[in-house]
């Protein structure tokens, strides 16, 4: 995907965890649970709860995801996540 500079990247990480809550077939939890909480947890830390405490907790449910879902849909979603956390940190609220 490609996007201007005018795209806000945590709402995509969001968009791309909802996706996945939505599309799940609910057979494995990492991604029936993992997707809804990530978009739980991405909520917290663009509104500034605990963002710190809460980015440690979105890159566990990252690894989660990857390492204990049956498919692609649950084991790529993190991709997009981790991704705009590494190269848009301030779209989080973190620094540039």
């Amino acid at each position: 995907m490609v996007f201007d500079d005018g795209v806000d990247m945590a709402q995509q990480a969001r968009f791309a965890m909802e996706f996945c809550a939505v599309e799940s077939c609910g057979k494995c939890t990492p991604c029936r649970v993992g997707a809804v909480r990530g978009v739980e947890v991405i909520d917290r830390v663009i509104a500034g709860v605990e963002r710190e405490a809460n980015l440690v907790l979105l890159g566990d449910l990252c690894d989660l995801m990857t390492d204990g879902s049956l498919c692609a849909m649950g084991g790529l979603t993190p991709l997009p996540v981790r991704s705009a956390l590494a190269h848009w940190p301030q779209d989080f609220g973190g620094t540039t």
